[in-house]
């Protein structure tokens, strides 16, 4: 819920019409990242920019992996305003320096340091737009011993856009926008970060509590769900409050990333701690989530009850994740009527794309964001709400 600093597509390589594919914006939760994989089911990327539209040309020939350029977005989303304008001034700085050297390209662990350095005191920020407000503010603050003692009347006469291009090339300060950016100590080495993605969360959903603000107050607290009796009444005490109305979520991060769509956090929080107990009991944890979330989405849920259904259903489906597109939906049908060597002679003489929407229409499947998804029985997909009047006509 915080600031967010990069917007990255990611999509399988050279495979038109596919839905696997994930918008992730950056910096992202452990869950945002994981649920982001199960969508695209490989590691190709391409960068869109939210902010810092500057570090464009610097990202794009580097080898960066997702939790790296995750890691970067993570140290941008914690600047504030100053702090934007210091890191703006020093990457501009060390563009230069590479090009004055021969130093090569920027590389990321520069643009980590630069990060890093912006939030300590190694620079400052003065209020000037062009050399003469600048040569004026080191004039008027007696950073000039040479002006010392000298009348108002020749002050005014004095070639104040010189003295501001002299102190200027002198300092390798540079100008951001109408501020002027000085670096007057050593840049700070941020800590090495992995390439891979780190493990799963050992949590199923993890809330960030705070009262709200018709309340008052600072508190907060961290609630792991499912939480026991106990775990929900310590988080009431720590907020000081014995009515979850009294609280906002601050932040959300969870296994299903579109909680929000069908639980009112945090007013409903122990119908969602019913729900993740019901996720948490799911059988097969590695296949039955991505299941789930991709009904979920399908059918729309909007309320706690539907989705606790949905968890006690999950063998009514099948969702097959390494079918994405048409085209191999239709290739995974050819598998299945021939052997191997046929496949490949035939693939030329089909229409790939057409064969496989119509396999799909057949088996009245969808191609979700997590893979082919379809009922156990190949019937129609209806809705729970649908499935019930269905049901109900029958008994009549």
């Amino acid at each position: 819920m915080g600031k967010k600093i990069l917007r990255v597509y990611l999509a399988k390589n050279d495979t038109p019409y596919s839905a696997a594919y994930a918008k992730l914006e950056l910096p992202a939760s452990p869950w945002e990242v994981w649920d982001a994989m199960e969508k695209v089911r490989l590691q190709t990327d391409d960068i869109l920019y939210y902010a810092f539209e500057y570090l464009a040309p610097h990202l794009e020939e580097l080898d960066i992996s997702l939790n790296e350029l995750n890691d970067l977005a993570a140290q941008l989303a914690a600047l504030d305003e100053v702090q934007e304008i210091a890191f703006d001034g020093f990457l501009r700085m060390e563009v230069q320096n590479k090009v004055d050297t021969n130093g090569g390209v920027i590389t990321l662990q520069d643009l980590r340091d630069l990060a890093v350095s912006a939030k300590t005191d190694c620079y400052h920020v003065v209020d000037a737009a062009d050399d003469a407000a600048l040569g004026r503010f080191y004039a008027e603050n007696e950073f000039v011993p040479e002006l010392d003692g000298i009348s108002d009347e020749v002050f005014e006469m004095l070639d104040f856009a010189g003295i501001g291009r002299m102190m200027r090339c002198s300092e390798n300060g540079v100008f951001v926008g109408s501020l002027y950016v000085l670096r007057d100590g050593e840049l700070t080495t941020a800590p090495p970060v992995q390439k891979t993605l780190p493990e799963k969360p050992g949590y199923l959903f993890r809330l960030t509590l705070g009262l709200h603000p018709d309340i008052g107050g600072n508190r907060t607290t961290e609630l792991d769900l499912p939480a026991s009796e106990e775990a929900l009444a310590a988080a009431q005490e720590q907020l000081g409050t014995l009515n979850w109305e009294n609280t906002v979520v601050l932040n959300y991060d969870g296994i299903l990333p579109n909680a929000a769509f069908f639980a009112d956090l945090p007013s409903e929080l122990e119908a969602f701690n019913e729900f993740a107990k019901a996720v948490q009991d799911i059988p097969f944890p590695e296949k039955q989530p991505p299941k789930l979330k991709a009904l979920l989405k399908q059918f729309e849920v909007q309320d706690i009850e539907t989705a606790i259904g949905l968890t006690e259903h999950l063998d009514d489906y099948v969702l097959t994740p390494e079918i994405s597109s048409p085209q191999e939906t239709a290739i995974d049908q050819l598998h299945f009527m021939t052997d191997d060597h046929s496949v490949e002679l035939l693939i030329s003489h089909v229409n790939l794309y057409a064969y496989g929407c119509d396999l799909v229409r057949e088996d009245n499947a969808v191609l979700s964001p997590y893979g082919l998804l379809h009922r156990a029985d190949y019937q129609p997909m209806l809705s729970p709400i649908q499935q019930t009047q269905e049901m109900e006509m029958k008994m009549r």
